[in-house]
């Protein structure tokens, strides 16, 4: 079956035009049928598109293709150059600070707009770090549903990471950097 994903695959990216370097077909889960169709090519910004929304409609019609010519339920992930790795660990990057954040203030925070499947992707991420007081939650419907971070720490305990403010210290503030020559202070 990969051999076939991966030829078809190759076919319908060159009659698009598309220059390849490598392609290939891994199966993720034969049982789902969940393949992954990664390409190298020079063209990745046409595949891609803005914010990847053309790299979604290519996904989609490739994936219609290859369940037509082969008959059988297909999902198809579509790698290009990396692009959505990339992404991906930004987005977790993200994450990492809104945690971080929802951990400092010792709270709730709100992150909206995000795709039911960032939101899923997003629960799952942060169920995996085990976060003890770390609760997610999903509230709204359809395009207005939001992602809710909430951090309930019982009173008086405070992160590991977080620095606690020395109260006894009459240090006067200093600048963390200055520039002379405009009179800047940081």
């Amino acid at each position: 079956m990969q051999t076939k994903i991966a030829d078809i695959s190759r076919q319908f990216f060159t009659l698009m035009g598309v220059t390849i370097e490598d392609l290939t077909a891994q199966c993720q889960d034969e049982k789902k049928g969940i393949y992954l169709v990664h390409i190298k090519t020079p063209d990745s910004k046409l595949l891609i598109g803005i914010h990847g929304q053309t790299l979604e409609m290519t996904k989609h019609l490739l994936t219609r293709i290859l369940e037509k010519t082969l008959e059988a339920s297909l999902l198809i992930h579509l790698e290009v150059n990396d692009y959505l790795q990339a992404k991906d660990e930004k987005f977790y990057r993200y994450l990492d600070s809104r945690i971080a954040y929802a951990m400092r203030i010792c709270g709730e925070i709100t992150l909206p707009n995000l795709t039911s499947y960032d939101r899923k992707k997003a629960h799952g991420y942060i169920s995996e770090r085990n976060i003890e007081w770390m609760k997610t939650f999903s509230v709204g419907e359809g395009p207005a549903r939001e992602l809710h971070l909430s951090y309930e720490a019982p009173a008086g305990t405070v992160p590991a990471y977080v620095p606690t403010p020395n109260k006894t210290s009459s240090a006067p503030k200093r600048p963390a950097m200055t520039i002379e020559e405009e009179g800047i202070w940081i």
